[in-house]
Formats: structure tokens, sequence, C-alpha cells
């Protein structure tokens, strides 16, 4: 299976073809939708994808154990997986090798709510990985598995498994995946208002025109 084949975008990709993360989270504070956002977590290599799709959540803590067996049984019918060690970045849990069968599962990305290692073989690989910083230690010996499917704490606030995550350079959204069909709808609306609005200052030619452009923005192309 080539790597292409391992990471394909997925049915949730088209949304980056002409909007981002940032009309995803205007989308979902024009439809009043409790959504989590962290600039926090960013991705991990120059170059790496944009993620629309659903998590599945695992939990890492702290201990003397070795979780990688107890990983990979969680990625059977993952989309994203949501790695959860609490933040943290003096350790570590993902890496090439989780990458490696997290894509044979499946898997087509990680956001990880802590650090993660390998990341130049992740870039070639060509894994999304999204993480909120890097670190060179093995986790055998210093994590142990906590569970799966339960709630992630992101920025202070709950993630569910199930909810729909966006992530580029901009940071990550989540949120709930019954209404991500309006979210993504709207976001392409926010992104084409803002590209006319744009358009139309740069075509006025002056900045009291364009200042009087940017002040007279529609509910839609606020931002």
């Amino acid at each position: 299976m080539s790597t292409s084949a391992l990471y394909d975008a997925g049915p949730f990709s088209s949304p980056f073809d002409d909007a981002d993360v940032c009309d995803i989270s205007d989308a979902c504070d024009r439809l009043d939708i409790p959504a989590v956002r962290t600039g926090s977590i960013k991705p991990m290599y120059q170059g790496c994808a944009p993620i629309v799709g659903t998590v599945s959540t695992v939990t890492l803590v702290p201990g003397a154990g070795a979780p990688f067996d107890s990983l990979v049984e969680a990625f059977a019918g993952a989309d994203v997986m949501l790695v959860d060690l609490g933040g943290r970045t003096d350790v570590q849990c993902w890496g090439t090798v989780l990458a490696t069968a997290a894509g044979l599962s499946g898997v087509r990305a990680a956001v990880v709510n802590g650090a993660v290692r390998d990341t130049s073989d992740l870039a070639e690989m060509r894994f999304p990985t999204y993480a909120a910083g890097t670190h060179p230690a093995g986790m055998r010996g210093r994590l142990v598995f906590a569970g799966a499917g339960a709630d992630v704490l992101i920025a202070g606030r709950p993630v569910s498994p199930g909810w729909v995550v966006a992530a580029d350079l901009n940071g990550v959204v989540f949120f709930p995946a019954d209404r991500a069909d309006r979210v993504l709808a709207l976001a392409r609306e926010i992104a084409a208002a803002e590209r006319d609005m744009l358009a139309r200052v740069r075509e006025a030619g002056d900045l009291t025109t364009a200042l009087h452009l940017m002040a007279n923005r529609t509910d839609t192309d606020r931002r």
C-alpha cells in the first residue's frame, strides 16, 4: 500500500479547498455551537496536511508501563486519533512506529494533547500529526494506558469521542458531529465572503475607501 493511500485526506477534506480552521471556528460562533479551540496544538512538520475528521480518544498517564499494544487495539475503526497526555511535553506518546500501525489500521491522522517524536520521519511518511510539542525519549517505562473512549480536556474544556476535529496551521477546533454539515457549509460561505470583501478592498485603491468597506462588512463577512 502506498503512503498516499494510507493517509488519504478522506471525506471531510474538501473544506480546505476553500476554507480553513479560522473559517470553521467562525462558523461555530455564528451557529452558537460549543466548539473547543486551541492554538497550542500545531502541525509537527512543514507541509503537514490540514485535517478534518472524527476523533477517537485514548488517554495515557505517567507510569512504568508499555502501552503500545493497548494503543494499537484502540486504532480499530478510528478515523483521527486524539491522544491525551494531559498537555504534558516532558514525555511523548507518538512516533513513526505508532503512526505506521495507525495507518495500517485505517487511521488518517493523530492529534496529541502532549508531545510526540520522530517528526522528520513523520514528515517523510506524510502522516498528519498535530501536537503541543516534541520530546525525544521513548514512552516505554514512562507511560501507561489509562483507557479509551473518555472525554479529553483541551484548553480546560471537554472534547468527546465522535466529535469532529479540524486542524491546520492556525490551530485546532473541535465541535459536535451532528452539526458538521452546517458548520462546514457555513465556513465555505464565510471564506467566500471574506475573499470577495478583500478583493473589493484591493480594488478600492485608497485607504479611506478600504477602511469603509472593512468597517461595513455584512454579518456573513465578519470574522
